[in-house]
């Protein structure tokens, strides 16, 4: 029962935990001093092989840079589209560039995301990539770095842009004949 009690309260970091019986022999524990109760020293410590005394989750490994671990990635953005473009014309083709800060650390790779499903996995320290089938309509475009182990480690804010497309009237011969020419008369 002392456990059930001890764990909520080391898990908040050294808090200090009392104990104390009252009239009917019931134990009681809490982080307040009460009359009669006693202050209980917890000293547990995670085993060392566990995450929290780790650092990490097991059977990974975080990444480094020489023998410092990496920092994070302050920004993710995307330069191409841009927020609100209007491209025409792109024939299904729509050319992405993402800029990280600082720069892709080895191993690191990006998504994109268009209109919510994964569309391209870029290969590693890539930022630049040319999408497919991407047609008229409004699009949302997001990128994401993701480690080695595919955890996303930064997200950039979603971009929205419109793709058009010009229309070319093309007429049929048979439906819509074109207009006659008209030719010289030659007399005799």
């Amino acid at each position: 029962m002392f456990l059930c009690f001890a764990l909520p309260a080391a898990a908040l970091g050294g808090a200090e935990v009392y104990r104390w019986v009252d009239a009917e022999g019931q134990v009681h524990y809490s982080d307040r001093p009460g009359e009669g109760a006693d202050r209980v020293v917890l000293d547990i410590m995670p085993p060392s092989s566990s995450p929290a005394a780790a650092g990490s989750t097991p059977g990974r490994t975080p990444s480094k840079v020489g023998n410092e671990t990496a920092p994070g990635y302050a920004a993710l953005t995307i330069q191409a589209p841009g927020q609100d473009e209007t491209l025409w014309n792109i024939e299904g083709q729509l050319d992405v560039a993402v800029a990280p800060q600082p720069a892709l650390q080895a191993g690191h790779t990006i998504q994109l995301l268009l209109d919510g499903q994964t569309a391209a996995e870029l290969e590693p320290g890539a930022t630049r990539t040319r999408l497919s089938d991407v047609y008229r309509g409004q699009h949302t475009l997001q990128a994401r770095i993701r480690d080695e182990f595919g955890t996303t480690l930064k997200q950039s804010d979603p971009v929205t842009f419109y793709v058009q497309q010009g229309t070319q009237q093309r007429t049929n011969p048979l439906v819509n004949p074109p207009p006659p020419v008209a030719r010289p008369r030659i007399r005799p």
